[in-house]
């Protein structure tokens, strides 16, 4: 399957510390200082600001906000780092450096992601979605982070494209033959509300052992519960049918920090 071409690219490098000590900690915030030098640090990104600086390499460091759990890497990481810039190779770099600053002290789990041009759009989705989006905070005020990387069934990708669209759009379910609101509807309480970014595999869909996206969202704290909300709205297939194709990998949960 071809994909359209990637703007830019991101890498989330998830950290789990082997002891998570003063030493260890110690040490994270020397490699953190070290590889952030040359990039725009991303908890100071604040709106147009921010757009000014897209050409720039861009940094961002979060830390866990809740209990890890050892279901998985990403869900056992205490730590993580957002790079993003328009060179693959640099990203990998970074994460080379990262790992042999930190040494064995603690394991690492990367995932990548790319921008690309939105592909179920039209003139009326962008003026519902896209012109009321939330604009992008600094980590001053937009302090939480959720990051779930999902996959699309085989039987998504065999449906023509049209068909795929409508799924974004109210719609009736050809299921159960229901009218339904579709998911743009049922994410509307967070149009305004939460910052979001949806990052595709940059190597294709459908790869094996790999996500097809990673969705991130940013917010204030006191709109996690619509965040919570929208997911539990989007999630429901009586008002978003394109869920039956949704395979969702581990929820991270996290807030941005200036520095480790």
């Amino acid at each position: 399957m071809s994909s359209p071409p990637n703007l830019s690219f991101t890498r989330f490098i998830f950290i789990i510390p082997r002891n998570d000590d003063d030493a260890f900690a110690a040490r994270l915030r020397t490699a953190g200082g070290a590889i952030v030098r040359g990039f725009f640090n991303d908890f100071d990104a604040d709106g147009g600001a921010r757009d000014a600086q897209s050409a720039q390499e861009t940094m961002q460091f979060l830390v866990a906000d809740e209990d890890v759990h050892p279901d998985s890497q990403m869900s056992a990481a205490r730590y993580a780092v957002q790079v993003t810039g328009k060179y693959r190779p640099r990203l990998r770099e970074v994460e080379h450096e990262l790992r042999r600053r930190v040494g064995e002290g603690a394991a690492f789990l990367s995932l990548e992601g790319a921008e690309r041009a939105p592909r179920y759009t039209s003139a009326e989705l962008h003026e519902f979605a896209y012109r009321r989006a939330a604009a992008r905070r600094s980590g001053r005020h937009a302090a939480c982070v959720r990051i779930l990387p999902v996959s699309k069934a085989p039987e998504w990708w065999t449906q023509p494209t049209l068909e795929r669209h409508a799924f974004f759009y109210p719609h009736v379910d050809p299921t159960t033959g229901c009218p339904v609101p579709g998911h743009a509807q049922a994410a509307e309480a967070g149009i305004a509300t939460i910052y979001r970014r949806l990052f595709h595999n940059p190597d294709g869909y459908q790869r094996r052992g790999e996500y097809d996206f990673l969705t991130y969202f940013e917010c204030d704290p006191d709109h996690i519960a619509t965040f919570d909300g929208v997911l539990r709205a989007l999630r429901d297939t009586t008002i978003n049918p394109e869920w039956r194709y949704v395979r969702e990998g581990p929820l991270w949960r996290g807030r941005r920090v200036l520095r480790w």
